[in-house]
């Protein structure tokens, strides 16, 4: 595991463990319920996806996360992914990763979707790649990639693009036969 990724893994684990978004057993019932909707008033139903997704990943239980992005992907993917493709038409440069100004987060968090969609798919990638599946993990790198535009928190106060983490980890996949 490379220090990048390890850091980051431990930065999701850290925010997922502390963040109160959903408990362990909240997400578990919700996902066995519909992990489409979200029964917190504080967080869209898009956002709870992703949030799940990545605490599946977070837990290491990678099937679960790959189930999760795929039973509600339809209902937001087509959006992003038009959304994103405007922002490339009209050559709009995505958003700053790092700390950024007040101004910068309010324009970050208008795009939530793209940035949920885009956390959700990074979680469903990395997990088929943990799960072994190169060719499946190579597709959903890619769709992740696509949504470059898509921004994710990271609790020690800044923000990171899953699209970036995607390119970099789908490398060693794309060197290999299929």
């Amino acid at each position: 595991m490379n220090q990048s990724y390890r850091t980051l893994f431990y930065a999701i684990t850290f925010w997922v463990l502390l963040s109160g978004v959903s408990q362990p057993a909240l997400a578990r019932d919700l996902a066995a319920t519909n992990p489409c909707v979200s029964s917190d008033p504080s967080l869209g139903d898009s956002a709870h996806w992703a949030v799940l997704a990545v605490e599946q990943f977070a837990a290491l239980d990678y099937q679960a996360a790959v189930d999760t992005v795929n039973a509600c992907f339809d209902r937001w993917g087509p959006a992003a992914g038009q959304q994103q493709k405007a922002m490339h038409d009209r050559n709009k440069r995505c958003p700053k990763t790092g700390k950024v100004s007040k101004r910068a987060r309010k324009k970050i968090e208008a795009n939530y979707l793209i940035n949920d969609v885009s956390l959700a798919l990074w979680a469903k990638a990395r997990s088929l790649d943990r799960l072994g599946d190169k060719r499946l993990a190579r597709d959903a790198y890619g769709q992740c990639v696509y949504m470059s535009c898509g921004r994710a928190w990271d609790p020690k106060g800044w923000y990171w693009s899953p699209a970036q983490d995607c390119a970099e980890q789908v490398q060693p996949l794309l060197n290999r036969s299929p």
